[in-house]
């Protein structure tokens, strides 16, 4: 069996038992699970499922829609399921009926006069249709993405599409290979291979050595706009903010110069900086010329970027005679660990942007990822034996870790890290900032809600990292299993219609949110000891879940789209209001105090902890680190008599520094990172 066919096994086996257990089309399992995988992969940010987007008469179908504010583009999903033993492939005739179901949902939506005459106005599909025709004036471009658990035929040509009404339209396949590439690979996103042939671009190159080019040049306006409305946020450093309309300072006079001084934007503007892993020049009689880029990011320039191409989109602006400086530097794999985040950090001078801003190298993640390897979770109804929850560091761990085992060691692998327990990054983020009362970030999307995620644990963890300990762990995991034991019981209520995602981050910020009135904290240690979810918890939440269904879908709600409404901080404050009683759970109950008490033990055992893990990592590192580091402090006039004195003990082999000159040490490692020699 190969490695396509085995990944096409086990996610199949995975959705069926996850559409069984709670209660969903294994269509919409697949498809919500596809979709977080694309999400996080940056792909897109928000979106939405449509459970009932599918007409009984076969004459139109939706299974979900996304727009992107940034790129103003238009999404919309179908998937196409096999649940047969083997993947078999698929052609462009086996799509096609899919697709021009697509196409007829989106022309009723737009042409309908009156859409309760095609739609049942309390359905999901209607809500899709009206967002639709809402947002129709801001689109410029239209993605038919068709989703499917079977590799596409090798021979089959990209799907050409006409335009509708005036928008470009593009037709975007995930087949087995790309899903399977994309979440085995350690990469956080797919590989992107950008094509300049048609247009190449004249570039000076400043500096070149091995595995690093620095290079200049120039980017037409019209040809920024054009990567920037295929690629979208792709071509955004992940993480890096958003776009900020054109509300700040900058980004208004960015505009303005456009629209009225076009020919002097080029000595305005900062310009560009940008990373690639690769790139392909060509030498000609005009001289070097770039052709094609490897994973391209704009590290420092969002702004400028996303302001050109809404001042295109907007204002329908004049590119012609707008170009943009480009600094990029191309960095092998290996030579790009550790400096874009520095490229970052340095070349940004319009807008602030933290650390929380470059936090996929935190270490936040490395003691999570060491916590989810070391720490058994008890024994749950219906299962055998302790398990572990997997927390997925970087994109494609979890099955990494399966990839060179034997067919009986990956099953028992898999009993003891079930994909059920798995957690990514944001995963975590939308989990912890469910409880933390911030439901309406959670319903922005994957991407946003990690920003704010990671801004909020980047501050916490520089004023006390040590509050991340094995209790943080186990509530994290506590949180995730309530979470997600919600996710599967809302759908089976009778009132439920949709909207999974917004009713279960809010119920769950709404109780979060009266423990916190009333002084009061869940007891961990009942939780992590428990078979299973309390009942009266689950009913608790799914009482609250009904009452903000309620809410979300009333009549007289103050914004159209539900999906739209729960990203308002107003709908929140109404959630609020909602009554909820804590009687019936008050024996899960502690007081703040006593949680801190209980806290601040296990910090006491995280210092202990890290101090052992400092002087083992001490104990490790060769002797020629500690010199050039040595070296590196007389260079920066930095070499106190201490810090020479703490170097010696760490160079003599026969002394073992202490704890805190351990940490000292760790510290120096961090700042020189950079300057020491690989390996």
């Amino acid at each position: 069996m190969d490695e396509l066919t085995e990944y096409y096994t086990s996610l199949v086996e995975h959705i069926k038992a996850s559409s069984d257990v709670e209660g969903r089309l294994i269509e919409f399992e697949f498809l919500n699970y596809i979709l977080d995988l694309l999400s996080d992969a940056g792909e897109f940010d928000d979106y939405t499922i449509v459970e009932d987007g599918r007409d009984g008469a076969g004459r139109w179908l939706i299974d979900g829609y996304s727009f992107d504010a940034n790129n103003f583009s238009l999404a919309l999903f179908v998937t196409h399921l096999t649940s047969d033993d083997t993947p078999s492939t698929f052609a462009k005739r086996d799509i096609e009926p899919s697709l021009n179901r697509l196409i007829k949902f989106l022309d009723i939506a737009l042409t309908e006069q009156y859409l309760p005459a095609s739609f049942e106005p309390t359905s999901s599909c209607y809500q899709a249709a009206q967002y639709i025709r809402d947002k129709w004036s801001e689109v410029l471009s239209v993605k038919l993405i068709l989703i499917s658990n079977r590799p596409a035929a090798e021979r089959m040509k990209e799907i050409e599409i006409n335009d509708i009404e005036g928008r470009s339209c593009t037709v975007n396949l995930w087949d087995l290979k790309r899903i399977y590439n994309l979440e085995s690979s350690r990469s956080e996103r797919e590989e992107m291979v950008i094509d300049l042939r048609e247009k190449p671009l004249p570039c000076l190159i400043a500096y070149e050595s091995e595995g690093e080019k620095s290079i200049l040049a120039v980017m037409p306006g019209d040809q920024l706009v054009s990567l920037y409305g295929q690629w979208g946020a792709r071509l955004l450093e992940q993480n890096v903010r958003s776009f900020l309309q054109h509300k700040g300072k900058v980004n208004k006079g960015i505009r303005a110069t456009i629209l009225g001084d076009p020919t002097h934007f080029f000595a305005y503007n900062n310009g560009l900086t940008t990373t690639a892993q690769d790139v392909t020049i060509e030498y000609t009689k005009q001289g070097p010329k770039i052709v094609e880029l490897k994973n391209l990011q704009i590290v420092n320039g969002g702004q400028t970027t996303a302001s050109i191409y809404s001042a295109h989109a907007k204002d329908k602006a004049d590119l012609s005679k707008v170009s943009v400086q480009m600094k990029l530097t191309v960095l092998s794999e290996e030579a790009s660990l550790g400096l874009v985040s520095k490229i970052s950090r340095f070349a940004n001078s319009q807008n602030k942007v933290s650390d929380a801003d470059l936090f996929s190298n935190h270490p936040y993640h490395v003691r999570l990822e060491e916590f989810s390897r070391r720490i058994w979770a008890p024994v749950r109804a219906g299962q055998s034996a302790q398990t572990h929850w997997f927390y997925e560091r970087a994109r494609g761990q979890y099955l990494d870790a399966q990839a060179y085992l034997t067919v009986s060691k990956r099953k028992q692998f898999q009993l003891l890290h079930p994909r059920a327990q798995l957690l990514t990054k944001t995963d975590v983020a939308k989990i912890m900032n469910s409880w933390d009362c911030l439901p309406h970030e959670v319903s922005k999307g994957a991407q946003k809600n990690f920003a704010k995620f990671a801004e909020q644990v980047d501050s916490r963890w520089e004023k006390d990292e040590l509050s991340f300990n094995e209790a943080y762990f186990r509530q994290l995991i506590i949180r995730a299993w309530i979470f997600r034991s919600l996710e599967k019981a809302i759908m089976k209520e009778p009132w439920y219609s949709g909207y999974r995602a917004n009713l279960v981050a809010y119920s769950i910020a709404r109780l979060s949110e009266e423990l916190r009135s009333q002084s009061f904290e869940w007891s961990n240690d009942i939780l992590w000891r428990a078979q299973v979810v309390p009942n009266l918890l689950l009913k608790l939440l799914l009482d609250l879940a009904k009452e903000i269904n309620y809410v979300l879908l009333a009549d007289d709600r103050l914004i159209g789209n539900p999906s739209e409404y729960a990203k308002r901080t107003m709908f929140w404050e109404k959630v609020k209001h909602l009554d909820c009683n804590l009687t019936k759970v008050e024996n899960l109950l502690i007081s703040k105090e006593e949680a801190k008490r209980q806290f601040d033990a296990f910090k006491k055992m995280q210092k202990t902890d890290d101090g052992i893990h400092a002087q083992d990592k001490v104990f490790r590192a060769d002797k020629r680190v500690w010199d050039e580091i040595e070296r590196c402090l007389h260079e920066d006039d930095a070499a106190t008599p201490s810090l020479i004195g703490i170097l010696g003990m760490a160079k003599d082999p026969k002394k073992i520094p202490s704890e805190k000159q351990s940490a000292v040490l760790i510290k120096l490692l961090d700042r020189y990172a950079d300057r020491l020699p690989l390996g």
